[in-house]
């Protein structure tokens, strides 16, 4: 039975499709050899990009067709080149979602009844959500065991954090008592900065914070214009060891709590 994590932060630029991607990649490699499947819930289709080149997808070859009454969930199953690692794509129709699910009674469930059948298929679902608190990001919210936090020191970023805490009381009582915040990771993150180190406790106040933290590198976007994950690209690389510390520590998480189909 799959773990589902969604990657979630409303603000963008916090390295959110690379956790997933390097998250993904660090699941699926290895002495595990997990089945592991992204499905890229954002209209940018950045990990999409990245996962499947340029290839053009059909709607109802996407995420877009999970969010529709009428679902047909095996067309929408993308093989990539990591053995092991599935993607559903993403769609510039996902835009369309929104207005789709405004008013239907079962309008925040659409992704987790997707989710049943796949959830047999795969070790760990990752979800890369769009950079808001929309409709969609609620149905990851829905249909997740965990909610990881990529997030950066700042004050927007700070104020961004309480309202996805908000938004994670409201669905726990609501719609998924099952919904757990694995904790917010520091991306692109200085250690050595006093800015770092005095907003970490206020940050805390909010959520908790994972030991691993995601240094900056240029290695990552290297990465991403080779379409290569930074573990082959760059493997020795302080980025790629720190998702692989990430990763691990996140296992270690998801062993102390069953899922929500459990």
């Amino acid at each position: 039975m799959a773990v589902v994590l969604s990657i979630t932060n409303q603000k963008g630029g916090v390295a959110k499709t690379t956790t997933t991607l390097a998250l993904a990649h660090a699941f699926a490699r290895g002495s595990t050899q997990k089945k592991v499947l992204v499905i890229d819930l954002d209209s940018q289709r950045n990990a999409t990009s990245i996962l499947l080149d340029s290839r053009d997808i059909t709607p109802e070859n996407s995420v877009y067709a999970l969010f529709q009454t009428n679902k047909t969930i095996s067309s929408t199953l993308h093989a990539t080149k990591k053995e092991n690692l599935f993607v559903i794509p993403s769609s510039l129709h996902l835009v369309e979602v929104e207005s789709q699910l405004t008013g239907a009674l079962d309008g925040f469930f659409r992704l987790n009844d997707a989710l049943q059948t796949l959830r047999q298929e795969f070790d760990y679902i990752l979800l890369d959500c769009p950079p808001s608190l929309s409709v969609i990001t609620i149905n990851a919210m829905v249909a997740a065991d965990f909610l990881l936090v990529p997030l950066q020191i700042s004050k927007f970023s700070i104020d961004g954090i309480q309202n996805i805490r908000d938004a994670v009381t409201t669905v726990n009582r609501r719609y998924n008592a099952h919904l757990k915040i694995a904790g917010g990771v520091l991306t692109l993150h200085d250690t050595r900065t006093t800015l770092a180190q005095a907003m970490i406790p206020e940050v805390e106040k909010i959520l908790p914070i994972l030991k691993t933290t995601i240094p900056r590198s240029v290695a990552v976007e290297e990465a991403h214009l080779m379409r290569q994950d930074i573990f082959d690209y760059a493997p020795q690389n302080k980025v790629a060891s720190a998702y692989t510390k990430l990763a691990e520590e996140l296992l270690s998480l998801f062993a102390h709590y069953p899922t929500q189909q459990a």
